[in-house]
């Protein structure tokens, strides 16, 4: 196998392991960031709540920016590879 198909593969795998982990780990931000939120009273404020509420957003955001990160440059890596 070229050294620059098994590298590019590996990209697409590395995003495939991020998202797979990165999605089992979403409940526990969104509990988290939920807690955070009830625990210290902070709907009463009305800013607090909605900066208390960017934090999944802004996870979900990254991840997926993440993940389609490696899987496009994996996959531009394994075309261009591959042309004949």
């Amino acid at each position: 196998m070229n050294k620059g198909l098994a590298g590019s593969l590996g990209l697409i795998i590395m995003g495939v392991i991020t998202f797979v982990f990165g999605y089992a780990l979403a409940p526990t931000i969104l509990s988290s960031a939920a807690t955070a939120g009830a625990s210290a009273n902070i709907g009463s404020f009305s800013g607090a709540q909605g900066v208390n509420d960017l934090g999944p957003l802004l996870y979900y955001t990254m991840l997926i920016v993440i993940v389609l990160g490696f899987v496009t440059v994996g996959g531009v890596g394994v075309r261009r590879t591959t042309r004949g």
